[in-house]
């Protein structure tokens, strides 16, 4: 059964916003708002979101009342298939970094990534997967496509204080289970669990390149 935050991603996803692009268009929200929304934190903010996506807080809320029309403004698209780079600054050990969500660049879309709602690029921050990803490499992502055990992954973990951002790492995923996900780092080897209720999202590399 669908929830509020599967709605509010789905309808996000077919206007090909993202959480940074939707907070601003409904303003007064940050995209961390829109990021604890889609994971289940609550209803705060449905009412000027349900406005900026041209439904009702009622079909948001449990699927009721008119079903979404196709959107009467769609985002102007970006010249050239250009796609965001969106930003981390690393912050402490391991590799984790907090996660701002800024687009701080554009880059020129690969073609495995072509016509996929929602991808984007980040920049490697820190060393702990050499020699697979080095510090300020580009990688792209992929929300949408399956995760398989091996897979690079990029995931972004609840904060410790509500309000915070949530923090991001680029990993190998090792394992996974109903109520957790073991990841992997190379340098130095380690691997170390996360349990998913503090898992924000979990993406997919697909590649990596220059900006």
């Amino acid at each position: 059964m669908k929830t509020i935050g599967d709605r509010v991603r789905e309808r996000r996803m077919q206007l090909k916003l993202s959480q940074p692009q939707l907070a601003k268009q409904v303003g007064g929200i940050t995209y961390q708002a829109i990021q604890q929304l889609e994971a289940g934190g609550g209803t705060k903010h449905l009412v000027p979101i349900a406005k900026a996506f041209g439904v009702t807080a009622e079909w948001l809320q449990d699927g009721g009342g008119p079903a979404p029309r196709s959107p009467l403004r769609a985002p102007a698209p970006i010249a050239n298939d250009r796609m965001q780079v969106l930003g981390m600054a690393e912050c402490g050990p391991d590799g984790w970094s907090l996660w701002n969500g800024d687009v701080i660049d554009m880059i020129a879309r690969p073609a495995n990534l072509a016509g996929v709602p929602g991808a984007y690029a980040v920049y490697v921050v820190g060393a702990s997967m050499e020699p697979r990803y080095h510090p300020g490499e580009l990688v792209h992502i992929h929300p949408g496509k399956p995760l398989t055990v091996g897979a690079y992954v990029l995931v972004q973990r609840r904060p410790k204080n509500d309000g915070d951002p949530p923090l991001a790492v680029i990993k190998r995923l090792a394992r996974r289970t109903g109520s957790k996900i073991v990841l992997e780092q190379f340098n130095p080897p380690k691997s170390f669990e996360i349990k998913s209720d503090d898992i924000v999202s979990i993406h997919r590399v697909v590649g990596s390149g220059e900006a």
